[in-house]
């Protein structure tokens, strides 16, 4: 049996036990879409996404791709995220060269967003944008690309309740986003690996930063992270 399967069902067995006897109630996370293709992106290849993670996550990165980890910039979190999807997962890159629009464009063939549509050399917001990536990927007000098979939104008091929940549903490669309490998405992780019934995530940052570059970010230590939300984005069934 998988491991990451036996441990889940270790936990659920746990989780129902706890719950049946303590009648404690927990909050469903809003489930935001889920994909009318269920087999959309299929082929993401989950050990690749992780592959890359340990290659790229704590060393200076793919050098086809710029840094954008200066306060200036934001931060390279989501430029690594979506290398993880692309590079690691082998996702195809979205929509035409030379636009940027959130919900259609997410590719990289250049360090800056295009000036015009004949701009071949470059690189949409959806790309290193942490708000950008989920309006492509997921949805924002309840409009967006679904490029992904399900997205959830957790409260930070209901992810901590459901931690478990979101344990069991998320693989490696998923993604983890945190909001803030205006609505705005700050910050993007990438699932790395589970270990005794804790998520671990991997990221890039700020270079200056105290939380910079890694691979092992206890997720149940960072749900408070934006302040207000965490949304999940499982990127296949």
């Amino acid at each position: 049996m998988n491991l990451k399967k036996a441990l889940k069902k270790t936990l659920i067995f746990t989780f129902l036990g706890t719950t049946l006897l303590t009648g404690q109630a927990f909050a469903a996370p809003e489930i935001m879409f889920t994909n009318k293709d269920s087999k959309i992106n299929s082929d993401f290849d989950r050990r690749g996404a992780k592959k890359y993670v340990e290659k790229y996550a704590e060393r200076p990165g793919n050098k086809k791709y710029a840094n954008y980890g200066s306060n200036s910039d934001g931060g390279d979190c989501t430029n690594f995220v979506s290398q993880v999807l692309h590079e690691g997962g082998g996702l195809d890159l979205h929509g035409k060269v030379g636009y940027n629009r959130n919900t259609k464009d997410w590719y990289y063939y250049g360090p800056n967003v295009p000036k015009n549509t004949n701009d071949k050399k470059s690189r949409t917001s959806s790309w290193t944008g942490a708000h950008q990536f989920r309006e492509h990927w997921a949805v924002v007000n309840g409009s967006g690309g679904e490029f992904a098979y399900q997205a959830k939104k957790y409260s930070v008091k209901d992810a901590q309740k459901n931690f478990r929940d979101i344990y069991n549903d998320l693989y490696e490669g998923d993604i983890v986003q945190y909001v803030n309490s205006a609505g705005r998405t700050v910050h993007s992780q990438v699932v790395h690996h589970f270990k005794d019934g804790e998520v671990y995530m991997a990221q890039h940052s700020l270079n200056d930063s105290d939380y910079t570059w890694g691979t092992d970010l206890p997720l149940s230590e960072w749900l408070d992270y934006g302040g207000a939300y965490v949304v999940t984005i499982k990127i296949k069934k």
